[in-house]
């Protein structure tokens, strides 16, 4: 009877063993469970999650890729660009263009830099020039692609010039403005800047780096030519100087219809478009699809984009469109700062 009893306790002992034995293995599985699926798909989530926001925006709301101009302009550009560009800068001496060696501290500048340093991570995988934008770690001229890549001593490309803040390599180039009426606001300061911009680039051209052809097209509601010329002129110290004057006697009137002004500038076949608008309308995607065709056609390397506004009023998501679909760059201005 007793070895009986012993028998049955020594049983209940192997299984009660037993059956620790097997919830310690599911324990262990479950924990391991955990650990390679669940954990991991959790980390997964959140890096993306954290990688997602610091390409969307920075703390301040600009996109990655822009650059601040005055307070709230938005340039695209890279403060990489050949020294050429310097030689368009404002002539009143001030520039509205912050490099990262000019832009001014701030208390948010240590969250920035954390920001920073999770884009860094994404940063290859950006594309170049995507709706105006480009790389920001990559060198301006290696954003242009391979045609269009070369310096300002005439070889290659031909010039690098600069316009507002943007800038574009090639031999001839043509300006477009908007002189309507509503670039006489704040009694004409955006009318003077739009002026004081183009005079400074076409000072800055120069035969002897490259540049030989331009044009200058102004518009409101009508379309007019510089010289009532039907084609590029020649860049010397004579047409320049008649180019000067020219653009100093225009005065803001009319409305504003931009789409026949950049038609005419693309068919005088220059390399660079420079196009300047404050237009309060978006352009149409019929508008861009003949752009783009026309572009071809006439064998245009570039349009870069000028936008004037206020900073209340919303960009125009056209404008940067029209720029990173034709090999641009993009710029916003505030009308306010001038």
């Amino acid at each position: 009877m007793d070895k009986s009893k012993n028998n049955a306790a020594s049983q209940d002992v192997r299984m009660e063993s037993s059956a620790l034995l097997a919830r310690q293995k599911r324990l262990t599985a479950i924990r391991e469970w955990f650990s390679s699926s669940l954990g991991s798909i959790v980390l997964h989530a959140i890096v993306l999650l954290l990688l997602i926001w610091a390409i969307s925006s920075d703390r301040d709301g600009t996109f990655r890729g822009e650059r601040r101009t005055d307070e709230v302009g938005i340039v695209l550009s890279d403060s990489k660009a050949p020294a050429e560009a310097n030689d368009s800068s404002d002539p009143s001496g001030e520039s509205d263009l912050y490099t990262e060696e000019t832009v001014p501290t701030s208390p948010d500048s240590d969250a920035s830099n954390k920001t920073n340093d999770l884009k860094s991570v994404v940063d290859q995988l950006l594309p170049s020039n995507e709706i105006g934008t480009s790389n920001a770690s990559a060198d301006f001229s290696s954003a242009l692609g391979p045609e269009l890549q070369g310096g300002g001593s005439g070889e290659g490309v031909g010039q690098t010039v600069g316009f507002g803040d943007v800038r574009g390599s090639g031999r001839k180039f043509v300006y477009v403005l908007d002189r309507s009426d509503s670039m006489s606001w704040n009694s004409g300061e955006p009318m003077r800047r739009a002026i004081a911009d183009a005079v400074a680039s076409v000072n800055s051209l120069d035969s002897q780096r490259g540049a030989n052809k331009f044009q200058i097209v102004v518009y409101n509601h009508d379309v007019e030519v510089f010289d009532r010329g039907t084609s590029l002129i020649d860049v010397n110290a004579s047409s320049k100087a008649r180019a000067v004057r020219y653009l100093r006697s225009l005065v803001a009137t009319g409305g504003t219809s931009p789409e026949k002004a950049l038609e005419t500038g693309i068919k005088l076949r220059p390399d660079v478009v420079f196009f300047l608008t404050d237009a309060d309308e978006e352009l149409t995607s019929h508008t861009l699809a003949t752009i783009r065709s026309l572009r071809t056609q006439y064998k245009v390397k570039q349009i870069c984009v000028v936008e004037f506004g206020k900073a209340s009023e919303p960009r125009k998501q056209t404008f940067r469109q029209l720029a990173g679909e034709n090999n641009g760059t993009y710029v916003f201005k505030n009308i306010e700062s001038f």
